[in-house]
């Protein structure tokens, strides 16, 4: 019966989340998939996300491939992601929709466009620099500044004011 509560337990704790390719290609370039696996456990991505993620020559694809806590899944509603797609690209259209589908706790993705879509759609929305502070308020990680210089180094971009006031608000700057 504890075994069966202690699964239970850990089963509320895990959230139902959907990603889009910007944010696992990001964790995946810079070798640290670990932290979207030990915070999310299990991650969702549509097929168009996982035909982008997993591309030949897509860097940190071979870590993808690996990466067992990713899992495919139809967005079902072909009319809705192909209405989304006059806004944004079939990826984030269809993370929007299979979240949409599944009632998904949170939404992963860095666009803008996409990210603003998704909370007028009723969507939680968390980008690359949200699940640094995730990890970092969960203790997986003591400073985000060394990461972030990573991924910049990989070819993220983010623009230096935004960087310095979510360095401050992590007491980092």
């Amino acid at each position: 019966m504890q075994v069966e509560q202690r699964s239970s337990e850990a089963k509320e704790e895990e959230l139902l989340v959907v990603s889009n390719s910007s944010v696992i290609i990001a964790f995946a370039r810079i070798c640290r998939l670990d932290l979207l696996e030990r915070l999310f456990k299990r991650i969702l991505v549509p097929e168009a996300v996982w035909k982008e993620i997993t591309i030949e020559g897509k860097p940190g694809r071979e870590k993808i491939l690996r990466a067992r806590f990713i899992h495919v899944e139809k967005a079902s509603d072909r009319r809705l992601v192909a209405f989304l797609e006059e806004f944004v690209d079939e990826g984030e259209a269809e993370a929007i929709v299979l979240a949409l589908e599944l009632n998904a706790e949170l939404l992963l993705v860095d666009e803008r466009d996409a990210r603003s879509l998704a909370k007028k759609l009723g969507l939680q929305v968390m980008g690359t620099l949200g699940v640094l502070a995730l990890a970092k308020y969960r203790g997986l990680v003591r400073e985000v500044k060394p990461i972030i210089d990573k991924l910049v180094g990989s070819g993220f971009w983010i623009s230096s004011r935004i960087l310095k006031e979510f360095l401050r608000e992590l007491g980092e700057y």
